[in-house]
């Protein structure tokens, strides 16, 4: 038998009532590794601290370890004790998950292609807030069209040397790693010629110039590469299978990550529910019936993945339910509390107004509305 065999069969937290109960009652017992993260802040590097402050802790006292491989530093289990975790912080005040989102959209496609050294040296630093991921694809003539990428890797002696540049680059400006698409193959090759890679974001030959964005946060930044060099232990996947890493990682982004995200929509929702007049009544029951549909879709998407079967372009549904949530959700917030557009900048305002710009974005990143109703049309529909 196995070591992570073994030990799965004598943990009682990986059946997923007593972990949530239990985590439930830990947080309970220790409301003050809360106390930080669950007040608004308004400067976002800050916030950052705040979160890789509790992020710490949980990874310290092992709860965000479950859900994860043993050979990534993980316990065990599956991707529902992550969203038990992620649900029950909601419930009890985080406002959200920030910089670690990307270990529901990243950290599975690292676990599952990455290097095995490096991610059982890595996942650990990343689970308990130490080094911090960003995501390299678009460009500035490949956004939509991520086939097109012109950052270009060449082979050097053991490794390749990475030039080009990215944008919209989420939180590069924190992080210390990188996935990274790149093309290894000849000009023109489009999907079939790109390769996954995985960069220092403080190597040489790597600049990271943060973008304000018009929420006043700067969660995104651009990143310049001049012949970065990267040894071939960075390679995610296989020389050329770039197109299938970006897949694996957009299938999250798209698909099982709605259920996180949608868990803080509904406590967004709840703090804003007190005294809402009748006039608000269709605003508020498309806000619930969005949020409700996320729940089905993105539930469905969650058990999935811990079945191990891939969700698939049924994604693209989660990804279009989950963005007009994002929007409905603030659209009420504003409605309900109109004084939000233009009254005192207390910090709880100015967090307030930070999310409800950040929710006119989300029909662009992570694939635009417009791509998603395509692969809808094409791959489920099956139309011309």
């Amino acid at each position: 038998m196995s070591l992570s065999v073994a030990f799965e069969a004598i943990d009682p937290l990986l059946d997923l009532g007593s972990y949530s109960a239990a985590f439930e009652s830990w947080l309970v017992a220790h409301p003050s590794c809360l106390d930080t993260v669950s007040k608004p802040i308004p400067d976002y590097s800050k916030r950052v601290g705040a979160m890789c402050e509790l992020m710490a802790e949980l990874h310290d006292e092992r709860w965000s370890r479950y859900g994860w491989p043993v050979t990534a530093g993980g316990l065990g289990g599956s991707i529902l004790h992550r969203s038990a975790m992620w649900d029950i912080l909601s419930r009890h005040g985080v406002p959200g998950m920030g910089l670690f989102e990307h270990l529901e959209i990243l950290a599975p496609t690292l676990v599952a292609f990455g290097p095995p050294a490096f991610v059982a040296r890595a996942m650990p630093e990343f689970l308990a807030g130490r080094e911090l991921w960003a995501q390299g694809f678009s460009e500035p003539g490949a956004g939509s069209d991520l086939a097109n990428l012109k950052t270009v890797a060449v082979a050097d002696g053991d490794g390749y040397r990475i030039t080009g540049s990215k944008i919209w680059t989420s939180w590069a400006g924190y992080a210390t790693w990188c996935l990274l698409l790149a093309r290894t193959g000849e000009p023109g090759s489009r999907h079939k010629g790109l390769t996954a890679f995985i960069i220092e974001l403080n190597a040489p030959g790597v600049e990271v110039r943060p973008i304000i964005q018009a929420n006043g946060t700067d969660e995104l930044a651009e990143v310049f590469l001049h012949e970065v060099y990267v040894d071939a232990d960075r390679v995610v996947g296989d020389i050329g299978g770039g197109w299938k890493i970006a897949m694996h990682i957009l299938g999250h982004e798209r698909g099982t990550f709605a259920w996180f995200r949608h868990c803080f929509l509904y406590q967004h929702l709840l703090d804003s529910v007190d005294d809402g007049g009748a006039h608000s009544d269709a605003t508020l029951g498309n806000a619930l019936l969005d949020l409700a549909a996320v729940t089905a879709t993105s539930h469905a998407g969650l058990q999935a993945d811990a079945a191990g079967t891939p969700f698939g372009p049924p994604a693209a549904f989660t990804k279009l339910l989950l963005c007009a949530s994002e929007q409905s959700v603030q659209d009420w917030i504003l409605a309900h509390d109109p004084e939000l557009a233009v009254g005192v900048q207390t910090d709880a305002v100015a967090v307030r107004r930070q999310d409800y710009l950040f929710s006119r974005i989300v029909t662009v990143y992570g694939g635009s509305q417009q791509m998603q109703l395509e692969t809808i049309a094409k791959q489920i529909l099956r139309l011309p």
